[in-house]
């Protein structure tokens, strides 16, 4: 061979092993699918896990993790059975993703397990109460927060324990969470001794609460008013509950409780009618661990506001992510079988430890708040 025949040979070579190395780059790689509601309802969802991921995303990549860098593509699933699964048969075609993280809201989340476990991609689920997605289970749907039966009966035996309620009101969305988490609140609730002396569900259509705040208040001494519904009609509820004179916030004496559903920045939307108003978030911006005040520093610097409960519970799922790679995961069927071994994670929310049904065990991940007059939070420190 002339010297130009080995320059061609050697350069062909070079391109080759080029282009070998591009795709064992590509290789190490966890592609994470986001299945979020960036419309519609719930669209505070969607842009708030967003931002918990991409600062989650920008602290592991800059390492990287067993070699691994992680990206995600997101697909508006609306909040919403449809166009949830929509999305997630796009982004299973079209994106092949590793894991995928999603949705919020109960219904959609429902839809697309069928889906992702007929694709055999795990689904990682941080937002949805209902008991459906883990009772009786699918092997690859994992919920890091309590469901409604685990939320259900804690608020109702902190509401009968530490608030001395005896009575109720119950008022939710009709939905499978909504109808979900209200029918265990009742059950715990009369188990322990106390009364429902009203039962409320509506749709999520309805945008006037006038009618249904002035049944609350004829309908006796409500010491507690549970409330499950998202953001917007959250807080027309709140406010003409306030207006009927019912709740503390309208001079009233109920107290009305809530859970995640609702972001961090309710109250100041609500104003004065949420004082007092004792709810459940995923995440303790007081808590002092170093994990918690790094979180909390690092969120303030990228996007110049407080995270939220929202952010928080979105940047654990792609901490456990990282954790289930260091551990060894690597593809679809490796990282569902890590995640479900998951016993001891601990986040900013708080911690993991998967049953044989893919749900958390762990209670550290609901955090009561009380609405102080200046809309401010207190941290009641009851789990």
């Amino acid at each position: 061979m002339n010297r130009r025949g080995l320059l061609v040979v050697l350069a062909l070579a070079g391109i080759a092993a080029f282009g070998a190395g591009s795709a064992s780059a590509q290789e190490k790689t966890i592609k994470i699918g986001g299945l979020f509601p960036m419309s519609g309802p719930g669209s505070y969802f969607g842009a708030q896990d967003k931002q918990g991921i991409e600062l989650a995303l920008e602290e592991v990549n800059k390492t990287g993790v067993n070699g691994y860098k992680f990206a995600i593509q997101y697909e508006d699933s609306a909040c919403s059975p449809l166009p949830a699964s929509q999305a997630a048969k796009r982004l299973l075609d079209n994106y092949k993703p590793d894991v995928i993280l999603g949705e919020e809201c109960s219904d959609a989340t429902l839809a697309i397990m069928p889906i992702v476990e007929q694709a055999k991609t795990p689904l990682i689920n941080a937002g949805s109460s209902s008991i459906k997605v883990t009772d009786p289970g699918n092997p690859y749907t994992f919920r890091i927060m309590p469901n409604e039966v685990m939320q259900g009966v804690d608020i109702a035996t902190q509401a009968y324990n530490k608030l001395n309620a005896r009575t109720a009101v119950l008022l939710y969305e009709n939905t499978n969470a909504g109808i979900g988490n209200a029918k265990v609140f009742k059950d715990t609730f009369e188990k322990l001794g106390g009364k429902v002396v009203a039962d409320i569900g509506f749709g999520r259509d309805v945008n006037d609460f006038t009618s249904i705040a002035t049944r609350v208040a004829g309908a006796g001494k409500a010491d507690v008013i549970p409330t499950y519904t998202l953001e917007g009609q959250g807080l027309k509820i709140t406010q003409a509950l306030a207006q009927a004179g019912v709740v503390k916030g309208g001079g009233g004496a109920s107290i009305q409780l809530g859970t995640i559903w609702l972001p961090f920045g309710f109250e100041q939307k609500a104003g004065k009618a949420a004082e007092g108003y004792v709810r459940i978030v995923q995440f303790d911006p007081t808590d002092q661990r170093d994990m918690v005040k790094n979180f909390v520093k690092n969120f303030k610097a990228k996007f110049n506001a407080d995270p939220t409960h929202l952010n928080a519970h979105a940047y654990d799922q792609i901490m456990l992510i990282a954790d289930v790679v260091k551990r060894g995961g690597k593809d679809a069927q490796s990282i569902r079988d890590t995640l479900a071994q998951t016993r001891n994670f601990v986040g900013v929310t708080g911690s993991v430890e998967f049953d044989n049904h893919n749900q958390n065990t762990k209670m550290d991940t609901i955090h009561y708040m009380e609405t102080k007059p200046d809309l401010s939070w207190k941290a009641l420190k009851w789990n």
